[in-house]
């Protein structure tokens, strides 16, 4: 909102004072404060144990991701294979 006169300005602040902007500024810090308390919790609670367990984890997803990938290659080369059959014989 603008105002056609500085003076205008001042007296506005001077009539409205400061409570608006006070518990604004209380109602975000809290919130900061609860979106701050909020992360850690999830932080403590998504944190790995044990750095054994994460590799464990980690070598058993990767073995499952191989194994994927190897049956998708094979399926290509045999998908590959079978359409050279085809166009060979026609």
């Amino acid at each position: 909102m603008s105002y056609p006169y500085p003076e205008d300005r001042t007296r506005k602040k001077r009539e409205k004072g400061q409570e608006p902007y006070k518990d604004a500024r209380e109602a975000f810090s809290k919130s900061e404060h609860d979106l701050e308390t909020e992360a850690i919790a999830y932080g403590d609670e998504h944190q790995e144990a044990d750095s054994d367990e994460r590799r464990a984890r980690l070598e058993a997803e990767m073995e499952q991701r191989f194994a994927k990938i190897n049956r998708e290659v094979v399926e290509r080369a045999d998908a590959q294979a079978g359409h050279r059959k085809t166009a060979e014989e026609g």
